[in-house]
């Protein structure tokens, strides 16, 4: 499974190697010797797009994702088409524009725009209304910066070109602005493993800034090749080596790990804003001053980048809340009878060894009561686990009505109790009161029933010896264990004769 792995890995660097050197080469070699140069990189690197991302669509699990990458593969075709007839007529000195090689740039643009539409996207940690402000934010600050530069260049200025060609112009901006933000949107949508998406992002980036060149160069009839079509061979080189990756799963409903996002993808719609922001200031400071209809762009990016500000605040301190009833819960749970609701042995242990501290070092008197429930495993059997359980709830309310508030009252397993009073409670009068508890008779399966308690009580005061947890719950368990064999339903004092 690692051989197929390798060699994408080893295909992938070799094609970044490649139009690497390639790209060098246009830039260094004279303008006559580039452009031949440069049309059979394009060429070469969107037909190696084409057939790379062909082969991610064979292997992709998922019916839109193979589409999405299917149709990567038909708008790499189609460009590949397009740039291979622009070769041909450069060749023979011509570079006609319009030109039928349009169709196949244009072409690309509407079936990866396509692509980037069916694409699944399980959507991250991002609500609906902060994607939808991702998307105003986006649009808005990759629409401002092309206005600025490319697109305004067309329909701004008098280039002397007549309305079809002004339009097709304008199409390539406005294309690319729809590739950008469609590709921004689908990475910060998507959870997991993202590499496959990064570098399809990274190559119509790349192939967006040189569309924007190419339209800017155009509309001021100053285009003549070179190193602006360094862009467009990067581009399909970046979409080559993105079909070589491994296919992704899209991660299920439920799939909260690959359902992570990273930083990296949550702040990258922040990067159009700062740059259509740092633009729109750059022409400020200049002199120049804004129209309109740019402010108003500018204003309602602001508005929105703001407003996902404040979500995501509000996001945060949902989380924080959440994060601190899921703790308190995993306390509750750690520490309390999950049948009872009373303290668990953990909690009650950790609370005498905090008292016998307590008495060794000021003399402060505690007790602990044990108790045993007589014949409960009779309930169990003849009336089910069920009744056995409602049962133990009955008697952890009894146990706690007849305690005060500050007692500990715990459930240490099966049919066991324990209650620890500090502060000077009076244990004779607690086990008193308990034992005046168990005498009334339990509602257990629609009937009521007497069940007894054997009782065992220790106490230490001002000036009994320092003693352990364990030792202490050995004496009551002993006491207990003497109060069943006296009888049962009886309450027994540690070294008191019964």
């Amino acid at each position: 499974m690692a051989r197929p792995a390798v060699h994408a890995r080893r295909l992938g660097a070799l094609l970044l190697g490649v139009g690497a050197a390639g790209v060098l080469a246009t830039v260094l070699l004279p303008d006559a010797a580039a452009t031949p140069v440069s049309d059979l990189l394009q060429t070469l690197a969107s037909g190696a797009a084409a057939l790379s991302t062909l082969r991610h669509a064979s292997r992709s699990t998922g019916r839109r994702m193979r589409a999405a990458w299917g149709l990567l593969a038909a708008a790499c075709a189609c460009w590949c088409l397009g740039q291979a007839y622009w070769a041909v007529l450069a060749a023979r000195g011509q570079a006609p524009f319009p030109s039928l090689a349009d169709v196949g740039f244009l072409g690309f643009a509407v079936l990866a725009v396509l692509a980037l539409v069916v694409h699944p996207a399980d959507g991250g940690r991002t609500g609906r209304w902060q994607r939808c402000l991702d998307a105003v934010m986006t649009a808005g600050a990759v629409g401002l910066v092309s206005w600025q530069t490319a697109l305004g260049a067309v329909l701004r200025e008098d280039t002397g070109h007549g309305v079809a060609v002004r339009l097709l112009l304008a199409a390539y901006p406005v294309a690319d602005v729809v590739l950008v933000v469609l590709a921004i949107l689908l990475v910060t949508r998507t959870a997991g493993d993202r590499r496959p998406l990064n570098l399809v992002a990274a190559g119509l980036t790349a192939l967006s800034l040189a569309d924007s060149t190419f339209t800017y160069l155009g509309a001021t009839s100053t285009y003549d090749g070179g190193s602006v079509d360094t862009g467009w061979t990067a581009a399909f080189v970046l979409l080559a080596v993105a079909g070589l990756c491994r296919p992704t799963v899209p991660a299920g409903a439920g799939d909260r790990v690959a359902r992570r996002t990273s930083a990296a993808a949550s702040l990258l719609p922040y990067v159009p804003v700062t740059l259509a922001l740092g633009v729109a200031l750059t022409r400020s400071l200049s002199g120049t001053t804004l129209q309109q209809a740019e402010e108003l762009v500018v204003a309602l990016v602001i508005a929105a980048l703001l407003a996902r500000q404040y979500g995501t605040v509000r996001e945060n301190v949902r989380l924080a809340d959440d994060l601190a009833v899921r703790e308190a819960q995993l306390r509750q749970l750690a520490f309390s009878d999950p049948l009872t609701g009373l303290a668990n042995r953990s909690l009650f242990l950790d609370r005498l060894e905090h008292a016998l501290s307590l008495h060794a070092r000021d003399g402060r008197p505690i007790a602990v009561v044990f108790l045993d429930l007589d014949d409960f495993k009779s309930v169990n059997d003849t009336l089910g686990h069920a009744a056995g359980d409602d049962l133990l709830r009955h008697v952890a309310g009894r146990l706690r009505g007849a305690l005060r508030g500050g007692d500990t009252v715990a459930r240490l397993g099966g049919d066991e109790f324990a209650a620890l009073l500090e502060d000077g409670g009076d244990a004779r009068e607690a086990a008193a009161r308990i034992a005046a508890a168990m005498d009334l008779p339990f509602p257990v399966a629609g009937s009521l029933r007497a069940v007894g308690a054997s009782t065992g009580v220790v106490s230490l005061s001002a000036g009994d010896a320092a003693a352990g947890a364990d030792e202490l719950m050995a004496r009551a368990d002993g006491a207990m264990y003497t109060a069943k064999r006296a009888g049962k339903g009886r309450v027994v004092h540690h070294g008191v004769p019964v």
